[in-house]
C-alpha cells in the first residue's frame, strides 16, 4: 500500500531559509515540496497552478505580501493549511494571519523542528502556535502590560501595519509607495493616520517606532 503524500509550497525569499525548508522535506516520508516561490505574484500563481495542501509562508516578501498575501492564497488554494514561518514580531501579527485563514505561525527564531512539528499538528487537523506566540497572545488577551502605545497598534489597519513595517526597515515614502504600487501622497496619508492612531507628535517618533516595534525578516 502506497503511503500518503502532502504537498507543500515553500514562500520564502531568504536562500537559507529555502535550504533548510528543502533539507526538512526532501528526508521527510509524508511531505514533499511541490513549488517554490520568492515573491507574492509567484505564490498567488503557484497555489492556484499546484493546489498544494500546506503552505509555508514568510510574511515579508515585498508588495502586496503579508495578511493580504494569506488572503490570496486561501482564495487560489482554499483546501490548503497555511504555516505562517516569519521573523515577524509575531504578537502583532499572528492573531491577524490566523484571522485571515492561517492554521499556524512559527517565529524564524525557533527553527526547523519547531516547523516539522507544527506541519504535523496542521495535518491532524488542529492549529499549532509556538510557545512564543501563545505566552504574547494570552498576556494581551489578559491586558497585561497593556499600554496606550499596544492599544493603538490594534486600531491600525493591516495595511497601515504593512507600511508600519516598510518605515521599520528603512524604506522611504517612495520606496514604499513603488513597492505597493500606491502614490507617495497615498502613504503619507498612511503615515499620518498611523502617527495619529499611536498618538505619535513626529515623523522622527514614527520612524523610531517603527525600528523598535518590527523586526526585519
Amino acid at each position: 500500500m502506497t503511503e500518503h503524500i502532502d504537498h507543500v509550497l515553500i514562500v520564502d525569499d531568504h536562500p537559507i531559509v529555502l535550504y533548510g525548508l528543502r533539507f526538512l522535506f526532501d528526508h521527510h516520508a509524508r511531505f514533499t515540496i511541490c513549488g517554490e516561490a520568492s515573491d507574492a505574484e509567484t505564490a498567488r500563481h503557484l497555489a492556484q497552478q499546484l493546489q498544494p495542501n500546506y503552505i509555508v509562508l514568510d510574511l515579508v516578501l515585498g508588495g502586496r505580501d503579508g495578511i493580504d498575501l494569506v488572503k490570496d492564497l486561501m482564495a487560489a488554494a482554499p483546501a490548503a493549511r497555511i504555516l505562517i514561518y516569519s521573523s515577524q514580531n509575531e504578537w502583532r501579527f499572528a492573531r491577524r494571519a490566523l484571522q485571515a485563514g492561517a492554521k499556524g505561525y512559527v517565529a524564524k527564531s525557533e527553527g526547523l523542528v519547531v516547523v516539522e512539528h507544527a506541519i504535523s499538528v496542521l495535518a491532524s487537523g488542529e492549529t499549532f502556535l509556538s510557545e512564543g506566540v501563545q505566552r504574547r497572545l494570552i498576556e494581551d488577551f489578559l491586558g497585561v502590560d497593556e499600554d496606550q502605545e499596544s492599544a493603538g497598534f490594534d486600531l491600525l489597519s493591516n495595511r497601515e501595519l504593512q507600511v508600519l513595517r516598510m518605515i521599520g526597515e528603512g524604506l522611504s515614502t517612495g520606496e514604499i509607495g513603488r513597492a505597493l504600487q500606491l502614490s507617495v501622497k497615498t502613504i503619507g496619508t498612511y503615515r499620518e493616520r498611523i502617527k495619529e492612531k499611536l498618538a505619535l507628535t513626529s515623523a522622527r517618533t514614527l520612524e523610531e517606532l517603527a525600528r523598535s516595534s518590527v523586526v526585519e525578516s
